[in-house]
C-alpha cells in the first residue's frame, strides 16, 4: 500500500473525531447461498463444467448483483478502511475436469446487461462502478479486446486494479503500472480505464456423463466468441465508517449478449420468460441450431424453478445456446457464478441426462461443499435433472431408472462418496445420483411423503459456511429420522453396494406416474398411413419412400401416432406442423399404456418443398404443379363409312410421372375441334376417352386427339354411294321379322309354284 498524502490522513482523522470515536467494522462474512462453491478437482476430473465466483455478500444480488465487499481498518492508520472485490478465484465445478491455464476465462457481451457486485448499504455516490466492455478483434482471431473502466467516488483515496496475468495491456488512462498485472489509480481521469487484450481460447480435461468429444470451454472463432468475463480483482482504501460499494457491469461494444459471467460476441436472438420470481434469458446465437425450441427450453426451466422448493432463487438466469458443431467443445454444458450458464444447442429436453436442467439445478445450489460433501454437487444435479425430466413427462420411468442404475456398476464397488480419493469414472455423478435418489426415497418412506430430499437441499442452502459431512447427516436426520441418517451414513461413507428402486415403489412414494403422452409420425414404410385425396385420386396410399410427392391442391392425411407411456389416462393434443407452423390439431383422451392413430391432414395449395412434423418427427413433402399427361394413341371405328355415318374416336391418355397429371384432350375433325375432355390421372396410370362424330361430307377425313399442341391422328373414308338393299337370299340366313331379303325370296317361289299348278289344270 503506498504512503497516503498528508491531507488525506488529516481529513480522515477529522472525520473520525467529529463522528465521536473510532470503530473497527468486522469483515463481512460470506452469506450462504451467495456465490456457490469453488471446489477442487478430483483425481478423475469431473464432468459438469460449473465455475463459481466466491464473493462475500450480505444479501442476495439485485439485477445489478450488488454485493458487500470486505471492509477492514488498515494496520498503520485506523482512519483508513479497505475494501475488495472479485478477489476469490473462480474454479469450475466441472463437467469435464480442470481448466487449463491460470486464473479464469475472460468474458464478452452484447446488450447492456448488468453483472455487478458491491455494497448494498452504500449511498448512491459511495459506489465504485466498474464496467467491463468486450469487443471482437476481427483482424486477430483468437483475441478479444477489453476495456476496464472505473468511476470512483470521492471517499476513495486509493484503488488498485488487477488484470489477467496473460493479458496484453494496450493502453491506460488514469492508471499507473505497478507490475505486469497490477495498476494503481493516479486520480487523473474519470473514468479511469485500462485497455487490454486476452486470448479467450480455453480447454478442459474432461470426463463424465456430460463430457463432449473436444476440449474447448471458451473460444473465439474469428466470427464469434463465447467466453466468461475476466476476473479483475480490485482493492481500495476509503475514509468513513460506511463501506464503499462496488458495482460491476459487463457489456459489449457490438452485437452479442452478456450475463454476470458468461458473454457471447456475435449476432443473437434473445428469448425471455419470467416465472416464480426468476427471469430466464435464453440467448440463441445466429450461428447456433437449436434441436429443441427456445420456448420449450424456457418452459422446462421455469417448470423446474417451480418444482425445486429449495431456496436460492436468483432473480436473473442467463443461458447461452452454444453453437454445437462449430467448435470441439469439451463439455455439454457449463455453469458459472450464481446463475450464468451455456449449453450446447444440440442438447434435447427428452433425455434423462438433461443438460439444460442439470445446469439449472447447479444454479440453485447456493451452499459450499467440503471435501466430504463434494459429491452432492454433481450427485444432486444429476438426480434432480433426471427426476424433473420424468415429472415433466419428457421421459418414461425406464429411462429414469437406467440413468440412476448406472451407479450400481461394479466399477463403483470400491467407491466411498465421502472420500473423493476413492472416486473412479465419475462416481460423484453416477453413484452420487443414485445415493441422492435413495436418500430421497428413504425420507419419503419414513415421513409418509411429507418430506423429501428437497427438505435437506433447502437446509444446506441456508449454511453460511461450507457444509461438512456431519452437518449433511444432521440435516438428513432432521428430515427423515435416525434410521434414514444411518442408511445415508453407510451409503456415503462406506463402499456398500446401492441399488435402484423399481417402478412400483417409485409410484407409491412419488405418486402415480402421470400420463406421459408422446406424439410421432408413423414409419414412412407404412404406406397406408400416408394417404392423399384430390381430383386425381381418392384415399390413395402415398407412403413408402421419402420425399412424398404431391400435386398442388392435394390433401395429405397422416395417421399420427399418439402413445401414453404413463400410468394414468390423460388428454392428448396432437398437432401437425408444416414448416414449423401448426396447421391441424386434434384433442382427445388416451388410456395408460395405450397407443392409437389420429388422422391429421393438410391441403397443399402452392408448389414447394415442405417439412411436415409431429413433435419433432418430420417427413419431407414435395409439391409440384400437376404433370402434363399426354395422348399416346388414337383409334377410329369404323374406318370406312357412307355419308351421314358416325365414327367413334378413342384416345389413350397416359401419365408416366411420379405425381398426378392432367391434360385437356381436344378431338378434331380436319383440325376443327368437335369435342373436349378434361382428364386427370394419378401417377403412372393410363386411361381412354371416347367421343363420336357424324361425318356428312364424302371423301377422306382426318380425325385427331391431343392437347392442342401435339396430336395423334387417324384417317377415315366417307363414301358417296347410297346404301344398297340386297335381294338375293343368303344361304343359311334366318330372320325373325316380316321384312327383309328372306321374305321376298319366299314370296317369289310361291308365285312360281302357283303359276305351274294353274297351267297344269288348263291342259287337263
Amino acid at each position: 500500500m503506498p504512503v497516503l498524502p498528508r491531507w488525506v490522513v488529516a481529513v480522515g482523522l477529522a472525520a473520525l473525531l467529529l463522528g465521536g470515536g473510532l470503530t473497527f467494522p468486522v469483515a463481512a462474512g460470506a452469506p450462504h447461498g451467495g456465490g456457490g462453491e469453488a471446489v477442487t478437482t478430483g483425481s478423475d476430473g469431473t464432468d459438469c463444467a460449473r465455475a463459481d465466483v466466491m464473493t462475500q455478500r450480505e444479501s442476495p444480488p439485485t439485477v445489478e448483483a450488488n454485493q458487500v465487499e470486505s471492509a477492514t481498518a488498515t494496520s498503520d492508520d485506523p482512519a483508513i478502511r479497505t475494501g475488495s472485490a472479485d478477489t476469490d478465484r473462480r474454479r469450475p465445478r466441472e463437467r469435464g475436469g480442470d481448466t487449463s491455464g491460470a486464473g479464469t476465462v475472460p468474458a464478452a457481451s452484447m446488450e447492456r446487461r448488468a453483472a455487478t457486485s458491491g455494497a448494498t448499504q452504500a449511498a448512491e455516490g459511495d459506489v465504485i462502478r466498474q464496467t467491463q466492455t468486450y469487443e471482437r478483434v476481427p483482424a486477430e482471431p483468437g483475441e478479444v479486446a477489453v476495456t476496464l473502466a472505473y468511476e470512483i467516488p470521492d471517499r476513495v483515496v486509493d484503488l488498485e486494479a488487477h488484470v489477467p496475468a496473460e493479458a496484453t495491456v494496450t493502453g491506460t488512462d488514469g492508471f499507473e503500472r505497478v507490475n505486469a498485472s497490477v495498476y494503481e489509480w493516479d486520480e487523473t481521469a474519470d473514468p479511469a480505464t485500462i485497455r487490454y487484450r486476452i486470448n479467450p481460447n480455453r480447454t478442459i480435461d474432461k470426463s463424465g456423463p456430460e463430457g463432449a468429444e473436444g476440449r474447448y470451454i471458451s473460444v473465439d472463432t474469428g466470427e464469434w466468441a463465447l467466453l466468461t468475463r475476466s476476473q479483475t480483482p480490485t482493492r481500495w482504501s476509503y475514509i468513513g465508517q460506511d463501506a464503499v460499494g462496488f458495482n460491476r457491469t459487463v457489456e459489449t461494444a457490438g452485437p452479442g449478449a452478456a450475463g454476470e459471467e458468461v458473454v457471447y460476441l456475435g449476432e443473437v436472438a434473445t428469448f425471455e420468460e419470467t416465472a416464480h420470481n426468476q427471469t430466464f434469458t435464453l440467448v440463441v446465437p445466429e450461428r447456433a441450431t437449436m434441436t429443441t425450441s427456445p420456448i420449450a427450453v424456457l418452459d422446462s426451466m421455469t417448470n423446474a424453478s417451480n418444482a425445486l422448493r429449495v431456496g436460492d432463487r436468483d432473480e436473473q438466469v442467463f443461458v447461452v445456446a452454444a453453437p454445437s458443431r462449430a467448435v470441439d467443445w469439451g463439455v455439454e454444458g457449463y455453469q458459472i457464478g450464481d446463475a450464468d450458464m451455456w449449453v450446447q444447442s444440440r442438447q434435447t429436453l427428452d433425455n434423462a441426462n438433461n443438460v439444460w436442467l442439470h445446469e439449472y439445478v447447479h444454479s440453485r445450489q447456493g451452499y459450499k461443499a467440503t471435501r466430504e460433501t463434494r459429491w452432492t454437487i454433481e450427485g444432486l444435479a444429476t438426480y434432480y435433472a433426471a427426476v424433473l425430466t420424468l415429472e415433466q413427462d419428457r421421459i418414461g420411468f425406464e429411462a429414469f431408472q437406467n440413468q440412476l442404475a448406472a451407479g450400481e456398476q461394479p466399477i463403483y464397488s470400491s467407491v466411498a462418496l465421502a472420500d473423493p480419493s476413492s472416486w473412479t469414472n465419475t462416481a460423484n455423478y453416477r453413484k452420487g445420483a443414485l445415493v441422492a435418489g435413495r436418500t430421497d426415497i428413504h425420507i419419503r418412506a419414513a415421513t409418509d411423503r411429507n418430506r423429501t430430499l428437497q427438505t435437506v437441499f433447502q437446509s444446506l442452502n441456508g449454511y453460511r459456511e461450507p457444509v461438512t459431512q456431519a452437518e449433511f447427516l444432521t440435516e438428513v436426520e432432521a428430515a427423515g429420522g435416525a434410521t434414514v441418517r444411518n442408511t445415508a451414513t453407510t451409503e456415503t461413507e462406506t463402499t456398500a453396494t446401492v441399488t435402484m428402486w423399481n417402478e412400483s415403489r417409485h409410484r407409491r412414494l412419488f405418486g402415480a406416474i402421470p400420463a406421459r403422452i408422446g406424439y410421432s409420425l408413423p414409419p414412412i414404410e407404412r404406406s397406408d398411413a400416408y394417404r392423399v385425396d384430390s381430383v386425381y385420386r381418392s384415399n390413395a396410399s402415398v407412403g413408402g419412400s421419402s420425399p412424398i410427392r404431391l400435386a398442388t391442391n392435394e390433401t395429405l392425411a397422416i395417421d399420427t401416432v399418439v402413445e401414453n407411456a404413463g400410468g394414468e389416462t390423460g388428454a392428448y393434443n396432437v398437432t401437425l406442423a408444416v414448416n414449423g407452423t401448426v396447421v391441424a390439431a386434434k384433442q382427445g383422451q388416451i388410456e395408460a399404456g395405450a397407443r392409437t392413430d389420429v388422422a391429421l391432414g393438410h391441403t397443399f395449395v402452392d408448389p414447394g418443398r415442405y417439412v411436415v412434423g409431429v413433435d419433432g418427427d418430420t417427413v419431407t413433402v414435395v409439391v409440384s404443379e400437376p404433370a402434363a399427361a399426354r395422348v399416346t394413341d388414337i383409334e377410329a371405328s369404323p374406318r370406312e363409312l357412307r355419308q351421314g355415318g358416325r365414327v367413334a374416336v378413342t384416345a389413350t391418355v397416359a401419365n408416366d410421372n411420379d405425381i398426378p397429371g392432367a391434360t385437356t384432350v381436344e378431338f378434331r375433325r380436319d383440325d376443327v375441334v368437335f369435342a373436349q375432355e378434361q382428364v386427370r390421372l394419378p401417377p403412372q396410370t393410363t386411361t381412354t376417352v371416347t367421343r363420336t362424330v357424324t361425318l356428312d361430307d364424302p371423301g377422306p377425313v382426318s380425325l385427331s386427339a391431343g392437347d392442342g399442341t401435339t396430336a395423334t391422328t387417324a384417317d377415315v373414308t366417307v363414301s358417296t354411294e347410297p346404301t344398297p338393299t340386297p335381294t338375293e337370299t343368303t344361304a343359311g340366313t334366318r330372320t325373325t321379322g316380316g321384312e327383309g331379303d328372306g321374305f321376298t325370296a319366299l314370296a317369289a317361289s310361291l308365285a312360281v309354284l302357283l303359276a305351274a299348278l294353274v297351267a297344269r289344270r288348263r291342259t287337263q
